[in-house]
C-alpha cells in the first residue's frame, strides 16, 4: 500500500511517499519546494502571494499523488499555517482551488507525532528530552519509562529567529544573544518544569544538519548518531562571521539552511542547557514518519 505525506512547514513543503507491505516501511519518493511561508507574513496573516505559492505547490505535490496511485494521502500543517490569523480563510481557498483538505495539527498532536515516530525503533534511554526544531517552532516532549510525561511548545523556530533577529546572513554575537534570550523566555513563559535529563533526542533535519556540520568540520570525529553537547559551543566558534570562508563551511554541507542553521543550533543549544542535558542524538524519522505509522493504524492525526 502506497501513503503519501505532505507536511506543509513555515521553511519548506515536503511530500514523501512510502510503501508499506509486510509491516516494512520503505520510502520511494521525495520531493521538496523551499516556500518559506514565514517571510509572507503581514499583520499576522498569510497574505496573498504566500497562499498562491502554497496553493501551486499542492497542485504539484498532488499530480505526484495522483500520477504515482497512491493509495492513502495526507496533507498537515504545524505552525506555518497554525499560527496565523487567517487560517481558516488560507484552508478554504486552498480547499476551493485544489480540492485539498489541510489537517492542522496542534502543538500538543505535533509533539506526540514526533515521539511516536522515534518510539518506533530509536529511544535507547527510558528517560530524556525529545525536540523538534522546525521553521516557525519548537516542539517539546519530557519522556520518562519511555512514555512522554510533559510537553510544550514554543513559538519560534529557526527561520523565525532569522527572520526576527538576524540581519545579515549569520547572528552577530548581539543578535546570538537575543536569540537565546528569547528562547530562555519562552522556555519560563511556557511552564514547563525544569528536568535534569541526560539524554535529548532531536527530530528533524536542524539536528541532522548540526550533525553533518560537525563531521565536516571534524569537530566530531565519529560517525555515531550521538553529540556531546559542548560540540556545540565549538561549532559557533567556526560560524561566528559574516564573511565568505564561514558561509562556504554551511553551502557545503547544507545550503538550503544557511541563514536558518545557526538559530537552529542556539535554539537547540538553549533547550539543551535549560534541561542539563549532557548529549544529543540525532535521530532518522521524523514527524512524517509518526504521520505516517498513525495512517497506518487507521488512526485520527
Amino acid at each position: 500500500m502506497l501513503y503519501g505525506i505532505t507536511d506543509i512547514g513555515s521553511n519548506t513543503i515536503r511530500l514523501k511517499i512510502y510503501r508499506y507491505e509486510n509491516n516494512k516501511v520503505q520510502e520511494l519518493f521525495s520531493k521538496k519546494k523551499t516556500a518559506g511561508l514565514i517571510a509572507y507574513r503581514e499583520n499576522g496573516k498569510l497574505n496573498d502571494e504566500g497562499i498562491d505559492i502554497l496553493i501551486s505547490t499542492l497542485k504539484k505535490f498532488n499530480k505526484y499523488i495522483k500520477n504515482l496511485n497512491v493509495d492513502k494521502s495526507c496533507f498537515f500543517a504545524t505552525a506555518s499555517l497554525r499560527n496565523i490569523n487567517n487560517t481558516k480563510e488560507t484552508l478554504d481557498k486552498v480547499e476551493k482551488e485544489t480540492g485539498i483538505r489541510i489537517k492542522i495539527l496542534s502543538s500538543k498532536r505535533e509533539a506526540e507525532l514526533s515521539f511516536i515516530s522515534v518510539k518506533n525503533d530509536e529511544l535507547e534511554n527510558k528517560e530524556g528530552v525529545l525536540i523538534d526544531v522546525g521553521g516557525g517552532s519548537s516542539e517539546i516532549t519530557i519522556f520518562e519509562k519511555w512514555k512522554p510525561v510533559d510537553e510544550t511548545s514554543l513559538p519560534i523556530g529557526s527561520l523565525y529567529c532569522y527572520e526576527e533577529y538576524v540581519s545579515q546572513m549569520l547572528p552577530t554575537k548581539e543578535e546570538r544573544a537575543k536569540i537565546e534570550e528569547r528562547v530562555l523566555d519562552e522556555l519560563k513563559k511556557s511552564g514547563i518544569k525544569q528536568y535534569n535529563k541526560k539524554c535529548l533526542y532531536g527530530v528533524g533535519g536542524t539536528v541532522r544538519t548540526i550533525k553533518k556540520l560537525l563531521e565536516h568540520l571534524e569537530i566530531k570525529t565519529n560517525k555515531n548518531k550521538v553529540m556531546p553537547i559542548n560540540l556545540l559551543d565549538q561549532l559557533l566558534d567556526e560560524l561566528n562571521e559574516n564573511t565568505k570562508e564561514c558561509y562556504n563551511k554551511i553551502l557545503k554541507v547544507k545550503p538550503d539552511r544557511i541563514h536558518t542553521i545557526v538559530p537552529g543550533i542556539l535554539i537547540v543549544k538553549t533547550i539543551s542547557n535549560y534541561f542539563n542535558v549532557e548529549q544529543i542524538h540525532v535521530t532518522q524519522d521524523s514527524l512524517r514518519e509518526g504521520v505516517l505509522y498513525s495512517l497506518i493504524k487507521n488512526e485520527e492525526i
